[in-house]
């Protein structure tokens, strides 16, 4: 068991505590916009929330088109090839831009209809429209960014888009300063000034992070000219691991965007009260990111070199450490609930609303956690992709998003009860991907057949 191997252990921190400091930083930006505008109530609060549960479905398309091209730099990079690692950033780089002019274009040009499918209330359309239009043009930066991220990673360089995240976050917070509350004679702009702090902060951290991978990595050597390179082999196999992956995750990502939609049709307390408990408990669920991405990156290195024992090994430790880092976490939430929620300016009912759907994390974090760690990380990092697709989309496409559809929207259920069903993808996810790396059918090697 490598639960007792220092070296294992050096690894994995190394790894993990830049993942999760760079994961806290992006998911802090917007934390703090929520937080920020809190205290100009409900109908703020659910405005935001809705607009960045779209910004949050982008950014799980991205996590599926930098994972996915991972996924296969993983392996080269432990087979030292570096042009094939090359041709992969080309063709993750191309798609990546391509579907965020298509995102950016729904934003700037349909904010109003993009807020209609998330919600009813005429109020929260209104105050949310100018706010997603201005979210709307940060999406090329995030997803060039996110991109390079993730490539990068792959060959153990986490530095570069640790800083340039940790930058964007000081940022972020301090033109949120200035625009919400109008300091430093600039104008008070409340919600759409939440929006012109995050513009500015991607604005940098793409300069930073994709400006590096463009001009100054040496891992890939990418640069202007590799733009459109490419081979068909690769290509080939870019379908055959990455797509699976992008789809996996986009259809992960709308589900999520879904589950908004239900809550968002109930009404607006239950919605401002989704919105503050999925901001706390993200800002934690980093250490799971952390996990999964340096479960991904030593398994996928080590499935790549040819050891599949040792990344068997690898991945029992994962499993264990996972389960332990779902219980830790309970505790610091309960800590951080009441000075939390006392943050925000809500009603009592919503408060309650809130409280009951903590209760369910504290109840199944410790699952949650275990299946994010082996679904993100140890599954993906050894290729099984395909599997995934299929364990990711099932469960919430014909479980856990009927169910509570039904429940919110039809039988007129308890908030709290909706927001249990809504959610129950996670643990039964946690059991099925346990099923199957119990197999040994997880390890798929680029370029051959299962072994």
């Amino acid at each position: 068991m490598q639960l007792t191997n220092r070296e294992f252990y050096r690894k994995t921190i190394l790894l993990m505590i830049p993942v999760v400091l760079q994961q806290l930083i992006t998911i802090g930006i917007n934390f703090m916009d929520n937080l920020m505008i809190g205290s100009f109530g409900e109908t703020s609060i659910s405005a935001a929330a809705f607009a960045n549960q779209f910004y949050s479905f982008f950014q799980f398309v991205c996590m599926g088109l930098g994972s996915g091209a991972v996924v296969m730099s993983f392996q080269f990079w432990g087979q030292k090839n570096q042009t094939s690692m090359r041709y992969v950033a080309a063709i993750a780089l191309r798609v990546t831009i391509g579907i965020c002019l298509a995102f950016t274009a729904l934003t700037v040009l349909r904010p109003e209809f993009v807020m209609h499918i998330f919600t009813n209330l005429p109020e929260v359309i209104r105050v949310g429209s100018p706010y997603m239009r201005l979210i709307g043009c940060t999406i090329l930066f995030s997803g060039l960014a996110s991109t390079s991220a993730y490539l990068m990673r792959s060959a153990g360089e986490i530095r570069i888009a640790l800083i340039g995240s940790g930058i964007a976050f000081i940022l972020n917070i301090f033109f949120n300063w200035v625009f919400i509350f109008g300091k430093l004679g600039a104008p008070r702009l409340e919600l759409i000034g939440a929006a012109v702090g995050t513009l500015i902060a991607r604005a940098f951290e793409c300069l930073f992070v994709f400006g590096y991978f463009l001009l100054r990595e040496q891992s890939f050597g990418f640069r202007l000219r590799h733009f459109l390179s490419g081979q068909s082999q690769i290509r080939r196999q870019y379908i055959r691991y990455s797509i699976p992956v992008l789809i996996s995750d986009t259809l992960l990502g709308l589900s999520l965007a879904l589950t908004t939609v239900v809550i968002g049709h109930i009404g607006e307390e239950i919605a401002a009260a989704n919105a503050i408990v999925t901001s706390l408990v993200q800002v934690l669920s980093v250490l799971n990111m952390g996990m999964a991405g340096a479960s991904a990156v030593v398994i996928g290195n080590t499935v790549g070199k040819g050891d599949y024992e040792q990344a068997k090994s690898e991945g029992n430790s994962y499993i264990v450490l996972s389960l332990l880092i779902g219980v830790a976490i309970v505790p610091i939430l309960l800590l951080l609930e009441r000075p939390y929620f006392s943050a925000y300016t809500i009603t009592e009912s919503t408060r309650s609303l809130a409280h009951g759907m903590m209760i369910y994390n504290y109840l199944l974090l410790p699952l949650q956690t275990m299946a994010y760690v082996i679904s993100k990380g140890i599954l993906r990092g050894g290729g099984d992709t395909r599997f995934l697709l299929i364990a990711d989309s099932s469960l919430v496409w014909f479980v856990s998003l009927p169910l509570g559809a039904l429940s919110g929207l039809v039988w007129h259920l308890n908030p709290v009860v909706t927001y249990v069903l809504l959610k129950m993808e996670y643990p039964l996810k946690g059991l099925v991907c346990l099923l199957r790396y119990r197999t040994g059918k997880w390890i798929q090697v680029i370029g051959k057949r299962k072994i």
